[in-house]
C-alpha cells in the first residue's frame, strides 16, 4: 500500500465525513493531512472509540478478592482507558490467615459468585466489557469430573512372556482389544483369556485415561481435565460448573465466555472413537490397532 493510501484509509477510517480531503502530497513526497484531518486523526488515538480500546486479562489468584478491591481496580482500569477486562480465578499466591484477614474464596461458593456477581454489574455501570473464563485454570475441568469422564487416551501394554496375563484394568479404563503374536510377525487378534497357540508376545490395547489434572486451578476447583471428545462430559461440565457462574451473573452476562487453553496433553482417545470412525470413514478401526 503506498503512503498515499495510507494516508486516505486513515482519513477515511478517523476523520468526519466534512473534513475529508485526498492528502496531498508535498514536494519531497510526503503524503501530508488537512490540518482539520490531522486534528481529528490525534483526537481518535488519544480517545478511542469504546469498541477499540484495549483489554485486560484480570487474573484473581486464591480467589482472594474484595469487593472494595475489586471495585478500585475496576476504576482504576476505566480512567486509563481500558475497555474491558475477562475474569480468571486461578490459584492462590498465599494461605487463609484469619488474623489479617486474608482469605480465598472457594470456587463456585456463594462467597466466590456474589463477588463475581458484584464485578459483572460494577462493569456495566462504568461501561467496561466484561468477559468471563467458563471455568478456573486450563482446560476445563474440576472436582465435578469422575474419572470416567476425564481426558482419554489409548494404552498399550506389551507381555512378552508365558501366560500373558491380561495386565490389571484400572478404575475408568476398559480393555479395547487384544493380539497375539507369532513366529514371522504374523498378528491375530483374540479374546482373553484364552491365547492363541504359538503365541510369542501379546499386545493388549486398553481405553485409558491421561490423568491430567487441571492447571493452575483455584481454591476448590482441583480436578481431572474432562474428555473434551466426549459430548457428556461437556454437558456434565457445563451443567455444574458453566450454569452456576453464567446463573451469578445473569443481570450483567458477559459479552464472550471461553476456555483458556485447551493443553489436554496426550488425549488420543474416548471410549466410543471406534463406533465414530465406523460411522464416518465406513470401514472398523480395531483390526488396525496394530499397525498405528
Amino acid at each position: 500500500m503506498s503512503r498515499l493510501s495510507v494516508a486516505a484509509w486513515l482519513a477515511a477510517v478517523f476523520c468526519p465525513a466534512q473534513n475529508l480531503t485526498e492528502p496531498r502530497a508535498s514536494a519531497n513526497g510526503v503524503f501530508l493531512l488537512q490540518p482539520r484531518q490531522r486534528q481529528t486523526l490525534l483526537d481518535s488515538f488519544l480517545h478511542p472509540p469504546e469498541d477499540a480500546r484495549i483489554m485486560m486479562r484480570w487474573w484473581w489468584f486464591g480467589p482472594a478478592v474484595t469487593k472494595a478491591q475489586l471495585q478500585h481496580e475496576l476504576d482504576l482500569m476505566k480512567a486509563g482507558g481500558i475497555g474491558g477486562f475477562e475474569v480468571q480465578p486461578v490459584y492462590p499466591l498465599a494461605l487463609d490467615d484469619h488474623e489479617r484477614g486474608f482469605r480465598n474464596l472457594p470456587f463456585l461458593s456463594p462467597e466466590f459468585l456474589e463477588h463475581l456477581r458484584f464485578t459483572a454489574e460494577s462493569a456495566r455501570k462504568l461501561g467496561l466489557r466484561f468477559d468471563l473464563t467458563l471455568g478456573s485454570g486450563w482446560p476445563y475441568g474440576g472436582p465435578e469430573i469422575p474419572v470416567t469422564l476425564a481426558a482419554g487416551r489409548l494404552k498399550l501394554v506389551v507381555t512378552a512372556k508365558p501366560p500373558f496375563s491380561v495386565p490389571d484394568i484400572g478404575n475408568g479404563e476398559r480393555l479395547v482389544a487384544a493380539f497375539a503374536e507369532r513366529e514371522g510377525g504374523e498378528v491375530e487378534a483374540f479374546t482373553p483369556p484364552k491365547i492363541p497357540a504359538g503365541t510369542k508376545a501379546v499386545r493388549y490395547f486398553i481405553s485409558s485415561r491421561t490423568g491430567q489434572m487441571v492447571k493452575r486451578a483455584s481454591v476448590g476447583a482441583e480436578g481431572f481435565v474432562l474428555d473434551h471428545y466426549n459430548r457428556r462430559a461437556l454437558d456434565a461440565y457445563l451443567a455444574r460448573t458453566g450454569s452456576k457462574l453464567l446463573d451469578a451473573v445473569a443481570g450483567a452476562k458477559p459479552a464472550a465466555i471461553f476456555c483458556d487453553s485447551l493443553e489436554a496433553f496426550g488425549s488420543d482417545w474416548t471410549e466410543d472413537l471406534p463406533e465414530e470412525f465406523k460411522r464416518r470413514r465406513g470401514y472398523d478401526l480395531i483390526p488396525l490397532l496394530p499397525r498405528l
